[in-house]
């Protein structure tokens, strides 16, 4: 497997990291890659601080496009059900792997063909910690 090199061109911020966005209530896309691991993986995405401060499990949702910014998910209620939806996905099929990146071991799921759109909203009124649901549209 070739070493990936950092871009030159496409979404990077002012200090040269690969950018990311970030989940919000109501985010719906289409899912290509799912990369799930500790946040030290994720060395060269801008991480932003408040999340750098987490410990455990992160992941980030690759949307088909290669030029969109990947989706950072810090939250235990999103990952979860991720994780299970990825054990759905891998039992139907879908391309998995375990990679080393910045010594440590990540989880990787690519959907190649017909990536799913996945939508994930909370219920505002149940204050800002509710939890996440998961629907694949």
């Amino acid at each position: 497997m070739t070493k990936k090199t950092k871009p030159v061109f496409g979404q990077l911020t002012l200090t040269g990291e690969l950018a990311l966005d970030w989940m919000k209530n109501e985010t719906e896309m289409a899912v290509a890659k799912v990369e799930m691991g500790p946040i030290g993986a994720f060395q060269d995405y801008n991480v932003p601080d408040w999340a750098a401060e987490k410990t455990g499990e992160i992941a980030l949702f690759h949307h088909p496009n290669q030029f969109s910014n990947p989706v950072l998910v810090t939250q235990r209620s999103i990952l979860r059900l991720l994780e299970i939806w990825c054990v759905e996905k891998e039992s139907a099929g879908a391309k998995t792997s375990v990679e080393k990146r910045h010594n440590v071991q990540i989880g990787v799921l690519s959907i190649e063909e017909n990536a799913p759109t996945l939508k994930f909203w909370r219920d505002p009124g149940k204050g800002q910690f509710a939890p996440y649901q998961m629907e694949e549209i």
